[in-house]
């Protein structure tokens, strides 16, 4: 869940994007591993989380897929719709350690160079992955709450840092009244958390889960 804490992140109309994206994030975990996939929170309750730690947990955990949750805002009321990011490109630390099923040995351990062309080749394939992600979520966000969505690529902090397929699912326009409206309701918040489990569902069936 984006936001949280000291971080309000998007406020209109009353409603608060920190308390609406946890809310998401929880319905959207209770889908998930209904069908059995295991999920791990960066955060369970109204606290503020540095933005390099979010994909951090990820990273250590060496987890399969990174989804960051939030709800959008314009300074025009008149935008809508939802709103799929995947990573425009990736930045690993100097620190990081050697790729998945690379070993230092086989390598010049002491080349930070041969470490990041390394992770380059890794990392380009993930937003590859990361691109059939959202479009999937994209896809499945238009027909269960039957609004425009749209794929798109951004350099935002919690998608160029983390190592594995990542998406950042911006639910709907909380500047825009009618949407604001929508996003009020608890029964819409669980539908687009099922919409958004749906996506991701159908892109781990699609690869197969030994290959996500």
């Amino acid at each position: 869940p984006g936001h949280g804490g000291k971080d309000v992140g998007a406020s209109h109309f009353g409603l608060h994007e920190k308390h609406l994206t946890l809310d998401i994030a929880r319905s959207l975990r209770e889908e998930l591993e209904r069908v059995g996939l295991r999920v791990v929170m960066t955060r369970e309750s109204d606290r503020f989380i540095p933005l390099r730690d979010r994909p951090g947990v990820a990273n250590r955990l060496e987890a399969s897929l990174f989804v960051s949750v939030h709800v959008n805002a314009n300074r025009s009321p008149r935008v809508f719709g939802a709103e799929v990011y995947y990573p425009r490109e990736s930045v690993v630390s100097p620190a990081a350690p050697w790729p998945p099923s690379v070993q230092a040995s086989e390598v010049d351990a002491t080349s930070t160079v041969a470490r990041q062309v390394l992770w380059d080749l890794v990392l380009g394939r993930t937003r590859l992955s990361s691109r059939r992600l959202a479009a999937a979520v994209c896809g499945t966000l238009k027909e269960e709450l039957r609004v425009r969505c749209t794929v798109k690529s951004a350099r935002f902090a919690v998608l160029r840092e983390a190592r594995m397929p990542s998406v950042l699912v911006e639910v709907g326009y909380v500047s825009n009244r009618a949407e604001s409206e929508r996003l009020s309701r608890e029964a819409y918040r669980r539908a687009a958390a099922r919409a958004i489990a749906r996506g991701i569902v159908s892109y781990v069936r699609a690869l197969g889960t030994q290959h996500i």
